[in-house]
């Protein structure tokens, strides 16, 4: 049962309904105020490090083929000048669907006498591939899954970070073109995949609550035409840069445990775990994501803790 209920699902967001139906299509993370380079292009380079990230996400644990996700990233500012430059390849998965692709980011920096304002953008290619054979179809004539989804489309994305020491705030949007992935003509009816226009706003603030801790609330608004406004809300206390715990609540969806541990001076590790709300728990275990990040400073002396930005 919970296998066909997620082909159902499949179904009806990837051919069925797109005309009517908006969802999120690009990747979702838990940690995204670990991961800014995913959201936001004009990250690159913002620490003085090559700075490596890796993502494994595992949502609705105890749903088949339910979605899963997985991110390796990295970027560096290019020696003494403005620029930043950045790379990320995602492996995005759904059931009978995949997502694969690469993008470059580069970043611009104006740099003030207490702040940075940084201008970024974004190029590659993803893949998209729908196959159908997995499926046990009623009809095996129904043209709408007669011919299996396999489109690589050129993408391209921009965005902007201003940070202070204690405040920072980024707007994006990771993927300018609407590509047209599939369209089928059935009798009277038009059938169209497309890829949506998805926009970030994201900021955060570090508090001193004394010596030895540090509190950082944050927040990230998603929004994609046709569905309403999203959010996450979070706050994470931070111990003299060696451990963080946090919370963070979802929209109407989740709700989020997250711990951090710095392993060695230049290696962190990072847990999620997205405790389902509403109807959807269940049927589902809970999502799991974990994060590593590896630095590796141009200056053993000057590392940046890990809670700024």
């Amino acid at each position: 049962m919970k296998r066909q209920a997620a082909h159902i699902l499949v179904i009806l967001l990837t051919v069925l309904l797109p005309g009517l139906l908006r969802a999120q299509q690009l990747p979702l993370y838990s940690q995204y105020m670990f991961n800014t380079l995913e959201i936001n292009p004009a990250y690159a380079g913002f620490k003085q490090s090559i700075q490596f990230t890796s993502i494994f996400r595992k949502q609705f644990n105890g749903i088949k083929d339910a979605p899963q996700t997985a991110m390796l990233s990295g970027d560096m500012p290019i020696g003494d000048t403005k620029l930043g430059i950045g790379l990320k390849i995602v492996d995005d998965r759904i059931s009978i669907t995949q997502n694969f692709g690469a993008q470059g980011s580069m970043s611009y920096r104006i740099e003030g006498d207490n702040s940075n304002l940084a201008f970024g953008i974004q190029m590659g290619a993803l893949n998209y591939k729908t196959d159908f054979s997995k499926l046990n179809i009623t009809n095996p004539g129904d043209p709408v899954f007669s011919t299996n989804l396999n489109a690589l489309t050129a993408n391209f994305g921009t965005g902007v970070f201003f940070n202070t020491d204690k405040f920072y705030a980024g707007l994006s949007v990771p993927n300018l073109v609407r590509t047209h992935l599939r369209k089928v003509d059935v009798a009277l009816s038009e059938y169209e995949v497309k890829q949506a226009t998805h926009m970030y706003l994201n900021a955060g603030y570090l508090i001193d609550l004394n010596d030895n801790f540090i509190l950082k609330p944050s927040f990230l608004l998603r929004g994609v035409k046709g569905i309403p406004l999203q959010y996450d809300v979070n706050a994470n206390v931070f111990f003299r840069d060696l451990m963080s715990a946090g919370v963070s609540y979802r929209s109407k969806s989740a709700l989020v445990g997250l711990l951090d541990f710095r392993l060695v001076p230049t290696l962190r590790l990072g847990y999620a775990y997205d405790y389902n709300l509403g109807r959807l728990n269940n049927f589902s275990k809970g999502t799991h994501e974990i994060i590593l990040r590896y630095h590796i400073p141009f200056d053993k002396d000057t590392l940046m803790p890990s809670y700024l930005f």
